[in-house]
């Protein structure tokens, strides 16, 4: 079989490169959309990938029958439509089509990052042994991608890990993740990065992470912070902020536009750091998603957290991470509700596959208690733990 990738701004562009190369009886292999350039993939150009494979056979069989093409008529002559010569294939090669057309059916096309992309999963049709298929039944169950679950298996199997044994699976599993997840360095004033904003879509947690934040940084750090709030669509926001500001004796200002925000910023200059919390947003609404993009852009902001809510299906998380990272530049993640899921397997795919720095991730709705910086060999164990339970 002959096989090649395609790269064009669409799946339809990328699909009619196919078909002009291959012909009309390719097998689509595998495709993915991506971001190419950019910071972290995000604010790069969108591009769809395609690897397609066609019978070398087929294409010899398809040369022999092509029509002829006649030349261009000269510039000035009406050109005559002329239609195509059907293309009459023997009994053989009818078969070879039927039998590529039915292995295409059995595929599945599946979006992965550029992190996965070149991970070469263990040979579908080798079985097993019993303690590694349950293993990988584990891990599904988990939630993990099933690409990043045949590599975690086809690992073990490599370093010769016994799956039987609990202690050297678990201490195998540690590693991994710790290597392969992002972490984020703690912040610091020193690093120049004075506005923090805060963007994600309702109800995942932004208004008490902020909480929580502000008073780690003001509390324990003994920074001098201000907190602006630009989330006016819900009232209980504003008092929930000014409420939390009071106690901890830390300045609350209220914003009604991307031009009040920015006037705020450049009032309190002589802070150590100024969080802003923003409206919950839609992913799909891209009027809200606009007003984010003008209100980030017109405020001058250093760094950009999307927090995450960890009970949210996979697959919407995917779809908020990119929606979200083609309007703004996200920086860091957060993830919130850790506590309220027993399934970490999308939390590891989205961390493996964005390669975003994990900042953040919360415990509960204790203020300041529940927020907890991550740790390479700490946050492996919690994960670990919850893999394989």
């Amino acid at each position: 079989m002959r096989i090649k990738r395609y790269e064009a701004p669409s799946i339809q562009e990328a699909l009619m490169k196919v078909k002009k190369d291959l012909g009309p009886d390719a097998v689509i292999l595998y495709t993915r959309t991506f971001k190419k350039g950019g910071m972290f993939g995000f604010l790069g150009k969108t591009t769809a990938e395609i690897t397609a494979g066609i019978d070398l056979n087929l294409l010899e069989d398809v040369a022999k029958k092509k029509p002829v093409v006649t030349p261009a008529a000269p510039i000035g002559d009406l050109p005559t439509e002329k239609k195509e010569t059907p293309v009459v294939f023997s009994d053989p090669t009818r078969q070879k089509i039927k039998a590529l057309q039915r292995e295409l059916n059995e595929m599945k096309t599946t979006t992965y990052s550029n992190t996965l992309r070149d991970i070469h999963p263990a040979n579908n049709t080798l079985l097993l042994s019993e303690g590694f298929a349950r293993l990988k039944k584990i891990f599904l169950k988990q939630e993990l991608e099933e690409l990043l679950a045949q590599q975690m298996i086809q690992g073990m199997i490599n370093d010769k890990i016994d799956p039987e044994n609990m202690p050297d699976v678990t201490m195998w599993l540690q590693r991994f993740i710790a290597r392969t997840l992002k972490i984020a360095l703690p912040h610091s004033t020193n690093s120049g990065s004075k506005v923090m904003a805060f963007v994600g879509s309702t109800g995942v947690g932004k208004t008490t992470t902020l909480a929580k934040l502000a008073a780690r940084f003001a509390l324990m750090e003994k920074k001098k912070i201000v907190l602006i709030t630009a989330d006016t669509y819900r009232i209980a926001a504003t008092e929930q902020l000014k409420t939390y500001g009071g106690i901890m004796g830390i300045p609350v200002e209220v914003a009604f536009s991307p031009a009040e925000v920015f006037e705020v910023i450049q009032r309190y200059q002589k802070m150590d750091l100024i969080l802003l919390d923003t409206a919950g947003r839609s992913p799909t609404n891209d009027h809200q998603m606009q007003e984010l993009k003008q209100l980030i852009f017109q405020s001058q902001i250093d760094e950009i957290y999307l927090v995450l809510s960890a009970t949210t299906k996979y697959w919407d998380m995917i779809r908020i991470i990119e929606r979200f990272g083609s309007y703004v530049p996200i920086n860091r993640l957060i993830f919130t509700k850790l506590d309220e899921t027993r399934y970490y397997g999308a939390f590891v795919n989205l961390m493996v596959n964005f390669q975003i720095p994990l900042a953040y991730f919360c415990v509960g709705q204790n203020v300041p208690d529940d927020l907890e910086i991550p740790e390479a060999k700490s946050l492996s164990e919690r994960i670990t733990q919850a893999l394989l339970n």
